[in-house]
């Protein structure tokens, strides 16, 4: 009898143990269904949002008055770092003692001015920073089907995510590389080369204050090339995943419904015109991120050019030190990364724009209204119009720009040696 009781106890312990588990497995499944439910693009923008607000731009991106003590930091950090570190380093050149810092010097210099005005131009661009967050909104609530939602969290964020992640490899890698040259160099030295209003080898506090100016302003503007650079490829990859999406959405339309009942034909011409709707605040996007990132890329490819150049000089020809090499063995080698991804999503979301057409031919067109077949023309004639981001209205944004920038490295490379 105590055994039987015992039997049943245990069946009804175990009962309720299946219980919980299926209780806690539905729980589970309906948090997760809720996530794969919503979409939002701009949470990518997150660490760029952070990075720009410590940097001082949340003057710029809010309307609501801000602290004081948030006043004055925004313009002690850029009168330190944006401005006045730049001049430090251009000065420096001239102070420079071998060739050795004189390449040194040179490649900073240019990188760190380049950083300044690239954020200075993310400064001015503000205002259509959230245009574009307003226009990701309306488009990520049409995106509901659940194909569409497969999409978007198992291929469209983890290459957004992988795209982060590689940014910050490359510019932790960079920080590495240069604190190893500065804390294995065979000689006392500061950074990088540069102008001070005091001796820093007079005494060991001036060496001191010399270090943690460079440090604060290194890191600063290493803020600044990051949120600025990982930006624009984001961006570009946001937009071609919703023209993706907006091709799955349009191809699908008539296929869903059963049947060809009249009510059935009026959802179709209505969900199509959702769909030309989509595709006009597709190239409104488009619009917005070429004009948010035209200049700062010109800049960029200009950068990239001298730089590798310098680099390449320096590394060939006058650096002797073991983790001077490695620093610039990965400083040419991140300045290729740090370029590639934008020119390859400006190239991405160029194909996606001129597949669009064979979406709207791949929908159960036939034996829709006229209404809809003219809407359908509309569509068609929208999806042909040339659409290249341009980098200060020059350069096209595109793999090809890619390519001719590692040309002009060499051909500028042979120029200096001729000069040597």
């Amino acid at each position: 009898m105590t055994c039987n009781n015992f039997k049943i106890v245990s069946s009804d312990n175990s009962s309720k143990n299946i219980q919980q588990i299926n209780r806690n497995f539905t729980t589970e499944r309906i948090t997760i269904n809720t996530k794969m439910s919503e979409v939002n693009s701009n949470e990518f923008f997150n660490i760029n949002w952070i990075c720009w607000k410590l940097l001082g731009l949340g003057l710029l991106a809010k309307d609501r008055k801000m602290s004081n003590f948030y006043v004055c930091w925004a313009i002690l950090v850029n009168l330190v770092a944006t401005c006045s570190f730049p001049i430090h380093l251009f000065v420096g050149i001239f102070l420079s003692e071998n060739k050795t810092m004189f390449f040194d010097s040179i490649s900073i210099t240019v990188t760190s001015i380049g950083a300044s005005i690239k954020f200075l131009i993310i400064a001015i661009k503000m205002k259509k920073i959230l245009e574009m967050h307003a226009l990701l909104r309306t488009l990520d609530a049409r995106v509901k089907h659940r194909q569409e939602l497969q999409n978007f969290h198992q291929q469209v964020r983890l290459r957004i995510l992988n795209i982060q992640r590689l940014y910050i490899v490359v510019y932790v890698s960079v920080g590495v590389s240069v604190l190893g040259a500065f804390l294995f160099g065979s000689e006392h030295r500061l950074f990088y080369s540069g102008w001070l209003p005091f001796d820093w080898r007079a005494s060991y506090w001036y060496y001191a204050a010399a270090i943690v100016y460079q440090s604060i302003c290194i890191f600063f503007q290493m803020m600044q090339t990051f949120c600025n650079d990982s930006f624009s490829p984001k961006a570009l990859c946001i937009l071609s995943a919703h023209i993706e999406l907006l091709y799955m959405r349009t191809a699908r339309i008539g296929y869903d419904a059963v049947g060809k009942r009249q009510a059935t034909l009026a959802k179709d011409e209505e969900e199509l015109n959702r769909c030309v709707l989509d595709q006009m605040n597709l190239y409104e996007l488009y619009n917005t991120i070429q004009d948010i990132i035209s200049y700062a890329m010109f800049i960029q490819f200009f950068v990239s050019v001298v730089n590798n150049c310098v680099a390449i000089v320096a590394l060939l020809f006058f650096v002797t030190d073991l983790f001077d090499r490695i620093y610039y063995v990965i400083y040419i080698l991140g300045m290729g990364i740090q370029l590639f991804p934008t020119c390859y999503y400006g190239s991405d979301f160029v194909l996606y724009f001129e597949k669009l057409h064979y979406a709207v031919f791949s929908c159960n067109w036939i034996g829709q209204s006229h209404s809809f077949k003219r809407h359908m023309m509309i569509f068609t004639e929208r999806s042909l119009r040339e659409t290249v981001a341009m980098a200060g209205g020059i350069f096209p944004i595109h793999l090809d720009t890619f390519f001719k920038t590692c040309k002009a490295t060499y051909s500028l490379f042979a120029v200096v040696m001729t000069m040597k």
